[in-house]
């Protein structure tokens, strides 16, 4: 189970999700679990960094992202 504070995808320094498809056995960015070669994960750009740097998230942990980013647009939705 992934520790620390889910991220949001609210945020000046991230691109668009993308579903993919791994092609290598990879570890997920927030659980770090390995992610097998052939099996669907969520990839976000990381525009500030260079070399086009992602971070890969499993099914279960994009849930857990796109979920605190629904919180995260609710509280702002209240405050207008």
């Amino acid at each position: 189970m992934a520790k620390g504070k889910t991220p949001s995808l609210i945020g000046s320094s991230l691109g668009r999700p993308s579903k993919k498809t791994c092609g290598r056995e990879t570890p997920c960015s927030r659980c770090h679990v390995g992610i097998t070669k052939g099996e669907e994960c969520y990839d976000v750009p990381q525009p500030k960094k260079p070399h086009s740097a992602t971070r890969r998230f499993c099914v279960d942990c994009f849930a857990g992202v796109l979920e605190q980013t629904k919180s995260d647009l609710e509280k702002l939705e209240a405050s207008i």
